[in-house]
């Protein structure tokens, strides 16, 4: 069922601790409240819910990442991350702008 958050958005993932990356960013597909990321072979298990609750796992290999948060209608949103499995353990958080 499509939902208000439905579309793209421009994810930034800052690492609080570990040695993951420092910044990432990524271009997320939301449709039908569920998420993608076009171009990249992850697996996103959940999504956004119709209130904009962010609940969910990446899975890219060996690697899994839960993350929550939330999103909002004006077009922004905000949440935490860490690194499950794999071999480094990270932390941190994430921000989100509706992209179009």
């Amino acid at each position: 069922m499509p939902n208000r958050y439905d579309g793209s958005w421009t994810i930034i993932a800052i690492t609080a601790q570990g040695p993951c990356a420092t910044r990432t960013r990524y271009q997320v597909r939301i449709k039908d409240s569920d998420a993608s990321v076009p171009g990249r072979e992850v697996e996103i298990d959940g999504g956004v819910s119709s209130t904009g609750s962010v609940q969910a796992t990446i899975t890219s290999g060996a690697n899994r990442v839960p993350i929550s948060g939330s999103l909002d209608v004006r077009g922004s949103g905000n949440g935490t991350w860490h690194t499950s499995g794999g071999l480094v353990t990270c932390t941190g958080r994430w921000s989100a702008q509706r992209a179009g």
